[in-house]
């Protein structure tokens, strides 16, 4: 308890607190929910959060978690209306405005495509020979020749072949792939 703080000030606020460590969860898809992307959600969830810490109602705290997904949902559709003036007026198409969004974050296709070539790479990574594999893995968590070298028991000019084959025979793999399409 702040000795400086009387009572009925301070127990609202541990309330709030108590209810916002409580629900944040659910807070967050409601945001969520009600945005057009998750930085709008987040923005959204902070201004609900804001407003909770310096205008929380002093009302019954198991009134508190409804009052607080009803700022949030509202405070989400205001982020809402915002971004939607900020591109501009709509179209015949939806799409095309989430389209415009700008977000940090890949999109589903994006992170499709993603995972598509990483698993082509590991299948590539898997048809070079095991030396020439190691030799590009290390290399790849950041060690240099000289390291390589030390961990293998190779000669510099080992390291240097196994990488530079490895590489010519990663690309050409991947010649090969992109002309069947």
């Amino acid at each position: 308890m702040r000795a400086d703080l009387p009572e009925p000030l301070v127990s609202p606020r541990r309330d709030a607190l108590a209810q916002l460590a409580s629900s944040e969860a659910a807070l967050r898809r409601t945001a969520r929910r009600y945005s057009l992307c998750a930085d709008d959600a987040e923005d959204a969830y902070q201004r609900a959060v804001e407003i909770l810490l310096t205008k929380s109602p002093p009302a019954d705290p198991r009134h508190l978690a409804a009052w607080m997904q009803l700022v949030t949902r509202r405070e989400a559709l205001a982020v809402r209306r915002s971004r939607e003036r900020l591109l501009g007026p709509r179209g015949d198409d939806d799409g095309e405005l989430l389209d415009r969004i700008a977000c940090d974050r890949p999109d589903p296709q994006e992170r499709l495509e993603r995972r598509e070539r990483v698993a082509e790479a590991i299948r590539l990574l898997f048809e070079l020979k095991p030396q020439e594999r190691r030799a590009l893995v290390l290399q790849a968590h950041g060690y240099s020749y000289a390291e390589i070298c030390q961990l293998c028991g190779w000669t510099y000019t080992k390291v240097n072949r196994c990488l530079a084959e490895g590489r010519a025979r990663l690309r050409q793999e991947l010649n090969k792939k992109s002309t069947r399409w």
